[in-house]
């Protein structure tokens, strides 16, 4: 078996992820009603509606699976994710996340249900003290926007919170046949943020655009509650299904 998706030309192999990146975190305070309503239960609110927005250079990536190791050309990739509960777990539920290049990078799409989507631009760049992360839809509408000042050293572990790395998806793959699913799964997906090293705090502003394919703005920035840049080793495990969610809400139209 080959573990490959499509089955001719495949792009990618099928399997966990290791990348070594340069990484932004932008984590801030929200409308909590608004926050409320991007969630699929059984997932609910944290005490704290926070939505991280991420931006990261994937200097050196690597998928490995059955059908042997793929490493990746150098490319960007920016997310958005919010806070939530589930089970009594803190856990970040993925909104969307955006790369740029080949579509190698959607292996985390067809396995894991992560929402990636094609974009015209990620970019993530420093100069100086000052660093600059922005997003740009396949439609050309930059929808965000992040610029900030590079401070103070700080720990390790405060470059990506927690929470992030207990993602939940939602998986879904709509039957051929046009009515409903063939996989509707809630599913857990491990991120593990090792050496992480050269961590630096950000006084950062964040602005987000309205696009009506991409309504991330409807979760507005009411305050920059922490923010970080340094580099790390990200991996991606295999993830596990966790049965149905109850309900889908669905946000943009094409």
């Amino acid at each position: 078996m080959t573990a490959v998706m499509p089955l001719f030309a495949p792009l990618y192999t099928v399997g966990s992820e290791r990348a070594e990146v340069r990484w932004l975190s932008i984590v801030y305070e929200t409308d909590p009603a608004r926050l409320d309503e991007v969630l699929p239960r059984p997932l609910t609110l944290s005490d704290r509606a926070e939505v991280i927005v991420w931006g990261a250079d994937f200097v050196r990536a690597k998928f490995q699976g059955e059908s042997g190791t793929r490493e990746l050309p150098r490319y960007t990739q920016g997310g958005i994710a919010v806070r939530a509960r589930h089970l009594g777990e803190e856990v970040a539920y993925p909104l969307v996340s955006y790369i740029t290049g080949p579509n190698h990078g959607f292996t985390g799409r067809e396995l894991f249900g992560l929402p990636k989507k094609q974009a015209r631009a990620v970019e993530l760049t420093e100069q100086d003290d000052e660093v600059t992360m922005s997003i740009t839809t396949a439609g050309d509408i930059e929808i965000v926007r992040a610029i900030g000042r590079i401070g103070a050293t700080l720990p390790a572990q405060e470059l990506v919170p927690s929470w992030f790395g207990r993602q939940r998806t939602v998986k879904l793959i709509p039957s051929a046949t046009g009515t409903g699913y063939d996989v509707r799964q809630l599913t857990a997906v491990p991120f593990t943020f090792d050496e992480q090293r050269d961590v630096r705090a950000v006084d950062a502003e964040l602005a987000l655009t309205h696009a009506p394919a991409d309504p991330v703005a409807m979760l507005p920035c009411l305050r920059v509650q922490h923010a970080a840049i340094g580099d790390m080793l990200l991996g991606v495990g295999y993830g596990r299904y966790l049965g149905e969610p109850e309900t889908l809400p669905v946000w943009g139209r094409l």
